[in-house]
């Protein structure tokens, strides 16, 4: 593998608050009936063939470890069924805690832990909170899961500052179902009379059109509106289907004729943005999208606001998505139906992540604990590679809380039980709490995946048309100018859609981004893709 890069400068780590340090996708659900994304293997329990003897000894000392729980749980919750399972089976003594920018920056670092981006790993590395890895032992303890992220070797890439290893990549395969499609009030169509599911950016307008002039709830007010979005997102909500029918998405690098843009200044953003501008002044756009967020515009789906968002294929193409199934338990007689992303005139899509999923970072602490080290990696590889674990993990115990959903089944889509259906009610067993996602192998995904799901996602999915070309690497000035350029950016983009400032004053917005900081970044893109993502 290439190693590389600079570290970013001090002045990253506002930026990187700015953005919100923990964001990333989500990683951690083997259930194909959700976010069916990590699952695999055929290695038996008794095959993890790293666990030292020692271990195994009734009278050795347990090794203690703080584990940051995964990033996307509301809390800690103390002594859960999975977390004395962990420490019975590895001789541990796990401390779970909350990682937080504030925990980090008084001195409570975790020995292991999960961050969302390849900006991440390099704000806490910047703090000196984190250990380097080395990629030989990486290979030697973990061999069956870096033989499969081999076949991604650029995410190393993604997080290697001055030529040292940060973080442990994770990756998404090509059953992938995070990637976005459309998921319409089919009831909402049948009301004011469209019969075909919109398929182009015509028929989508014509569609959220309606909603918002046609009753679609029939309750005799004018009380409903095509769409919102999310102005302060910048990633995978909101108007960026609209974005991608014009073949862009903004804040994100795409690579044009051999050069390196960014999607913000792209000139089909002004005409996207020219689209948007005219659905709000027609009223088809919810006014409230400057302050929406992906859980509020989902709730104005349930409750009748909106007629259709875009959502991840594992939540809305199948009927026991989490999203078709909260909206079924709260309007008993709404009808959803998903679609692909609508076709404009630059083709069809929306953000995608790519291979890129989370990371898996060692705190600063353990380099000088060899024995603690030895440890996390036993517990990584049997994260990896080790059913039993990965099961008990993200799944809970076969039977009370999980089990195939196919009666009798060994392998396939999964399903939680009655009690634990709910994110919040398997948290409270230690559910998730230390999965470590999509750190599985290959073989274990393919034994749990959900061949419904796969098939949706083949589907449904618009990727790889629209991806990070520089898998979202850190640029050696992001430090300095990200954060106050994605600010710049959702302030202009609000007030083009809204109508506050004219269109084209988009323009005056492209000369500012430029001289403040966006033509240097610009520069430092196509150096990286020229040095390591080219081909």
């Amino acid at each position: 593998m290439q190693m590389r890069r600079q570290t970013m400068g001090k002045a990253a780590l506002a930026a990187i608050v700015a953005a919100g340090l923990l964001a990333g996708c989500s990683s951690n659900s083997n259930n194909g009936n959700t976010t069916n994304n990590t699952k695999e293997s055929n290695t038996s329990p008794s095959a993890n063939a790293s666990e030292p003897a020692a271990t195994k000894e009734a009278t050795a000392k347990p090794i203690e470890i703080t584990w940051g729980i995964h990033f996307q749980a509301a809390g800690v919750v103390e002594n859960t069924q999975v977390q004395k399972w962990l420490e019975q089976k590895f001789n541990v003594k796990i401390k779970p805690v909350k990682v937080t920018d504030a925990s980090i920056a008084s001195g409570d670092v975790p020995d292991i832990f999960m961050l969302g981006d390849p900006a991440n790993v390099s704000a806490y590395q910047n703090q000196g909170v984190l250990s380097s890895i080395d990629p030989a032992m990486l290979k030697e303890q973990m061999p069956e899961y870096y033989a499969d992220i081999e076949n991604n070797s650029k995410l190393f890439q993604t997080v290697t500052f001055n030529d040292q290893l940060w973080a442990i990549p994770m990756y998404i395969d090509s059953k992938k179902p995070y990637d976005l499609g459309m998921l319409w009030r089919k009831d909402w169509l049948d009301n004011v009379g469209i019969t075909k599911v919109p398929e182009t950016l015509d028929e989508f307008e014509k569609a959220v059109y309606a909603f918002a002039e046609k009753d679609p709830d029939k309750n005799g007010k004018k009380d409903t509106y095509g769409l919102t979005g999310t102005a302060t997102s910048t990633w995978s909500s909101g108007f960026y289907s609209i974005f991608g029918a014009f073949g862009v998405e903004p804040t994100m690098w795409h690579e044009k004729n051999g050069e390196i843009v960014n999607g913000s200044v792209a000139p089909e953003t002004k005409e996207a943005l020219a689209k948007l501008r005219q659905w709000y002044a027609d009223g088809v756009i919810d006014p409230e999208f400057i302050t929406d967020t992906q859980d509020s515009y989902r709730k104005k789906l349930y409750n009748n606001r909106i007629g259709v968002i875009e959502e991840q294929i594992a939540k809305g193409a199948l009927p026991e998505g989490g999203t078709v199934t909260e909206m079924k338990s709260l309007s008993p007689n709404a009808e959803l139906v998903f679609s692909k992303n609508p076709k404009g005139p630059g083709g069809e899509g929306s953000w995608d992540w790519g291979v890129k999923s989370n990371f898996v970072v060692i705190g600063s602490k353990v380099k000088d604990q060899p024995e603690k080290l030895a440890k996390l990696f036993e517990i990584l590889r049997a994260e990896s590679n080790d059913e039993e674990t990965i099961n008990m993990t993200t799944l809970g115990v076969k039977g009370t809380h999980w089990d195939f959903a196919e009666s009798g089944a060994a392998s396939g889509a999964t399903k939680f039980l009655p009690s634990f259906e709910k994110q919040e009610q398997r948290d409270q067993e230690g559910i998730r709490l230390f999965s470590l996602g999509n750190i599985t192998t290959q073989a274990y995904r393919q034994k749990y995946s959900n061949p419904k799901l796969n098939e949706a996602i083949k589907t449904y999915s618009s990727a790889p048309n629209l991806t990070d070309a520089l898998l979202f690497s850190v640029l050696p000035s992001d430090g300095k100018y990200k954060a106050d350029l994605t600010s710049l950016m959702q302030k202009y983009f609000a007030q083009i859609i809204s109508g506050e400032i004219p269109l084209d004053d988009f323009d005056k917005f492209v000369t500012e981004w430029k001289a403040r900081g966006g033509d240097e970044l610009t520069k430092e893109a196509n150096e990286l893709y020229q040095a390591q993502f080219k081909n």
